[in-house]
């Protein structure tokens, strides 16, 4: 074999780059945490029971306003579709 160690440690590593560039993308093995102690902290606030409901009314009158929104326009749609169905197959 030609070459000495030191060239064949480079290749090795070039070539570990190249596929960790090629596939490194996709992988899922860097997506957990190098130290296992080391774990991220959350500083939520803590809230009341009064301020909590509050929250909990805010969230619940948006997503029925939200709802509300996209059944009228769902609605709106369906209709003007059947009227043009209706105005250009059966006339």
């Amino acid at each position: 074999m030609n070459g000495s160690l030191s060239q064949f440690k480079a290749t090795l590593r070039r070539r570990a780059d190249r596929n960790e560039k090629n596939n490194g993308k996709f992988s899922k093995k860097h997506l957990s945490h190098k130290d296992s102690n080391l774990k991220p902290e959350y500083n939520f606030p803590t809230l009341e029971t009064n301020e909590l409901e509050a929250l909990k009314l805010n969230i619940k009158a948006k997503l029925k306003a939200e709802n509300r929104k996209n059944f009228i326009s769902v609605l709106v749609t369906s209709i003007v579709l059947a009227l043009l169905i209706y105005i250009f197959v059966l006339t």
